[in-house]
């Protein structure tokens, strides 16, 4: 239980569901604003994912200016391509797919799989220290097991949309998911008792 709470201490709240129709319907007017040519139009697309498009890349490098980097560059890849885009609600997909590619282009360039060995807190600050042990920890995991970790542990995408992303089928992600999550309490192991 101690788990799954620090995972879900890293994610923020859960949005109700009037906030997610508000949302679908203000994606469909940017992406036509957006292949109108309207140049607001990608700042209201960024107002609505830029946050999560960087927490996502920020945990799968765990390098804030990396993160930086592929957050802009996932949002001008919307903007080269935005004449192809459609308003059917496969955009939020679309766009957490392209901001994986470019991690995993990144980590091929960088190796950029570990945090800093110095990040270290004392007896005060357990929340933080648990937070970067976590952080370590999933880090740590292979790439096919932290992608679903972070998908819809921390980032709360439905094993749908997350299998969309990662080009596998629901099952597999299901299983990945399983596995990634049982590697993960065991890489964190005796950390999260004494953190209790």
């Amino acid at each position: 239980m101690a788990f799954r709470a620090s995972i879900r201490s890293m994610r923020p709240s859960i949005s109700m569901p009037n906030d997610a129709l508000r949302d679908s319907l203000a994606e469909r007017r940017w992406l036509a604003s957006l292949a109108e040519g309207d140049p607001k139009a990608l700042g209201g697309l960024y107002e609505m994912y830029g946050e999560r498009i960087f927490r996502y890349t920020f945990r799968m490098l765990g390098n804030r200016t990396d993160a930086e980097d592929a957050t802009a560059e996932t949002f001008l890849r919307v903007l080269r391509r935005s004449t192809e885009l459609r308003a059917d609600g496969a955009f939020r997909t679309w766009l957490f797919r392209i901001a994986r590619n470019l991690c995993i282009d990144k980590m091929r360039q960088h190796k950029l799989m570990e945090l800093p060995p110095d990040a270290q807190y004392t007896g005060a600050e357990e929340r933080a220290t648990l937070r970067v042990t976590v952080q370590q920890a999933l880090h740590d995991l292979p790439l096919e097991y932290r992608e679903p970790l972070i998908y819809c542990d921390l980032e709360e995408l439905s094993a749908k949309e997350a299998a969309d992303i990662l080009n596998i089928s629901v099952p597999a992600l299901k299983s990945r998911l399983y596995r990634g999550r049982r590697a993960l309490r065991d890489k964190l192991g005796s950390a999260i008792e004494r953190m209790q």
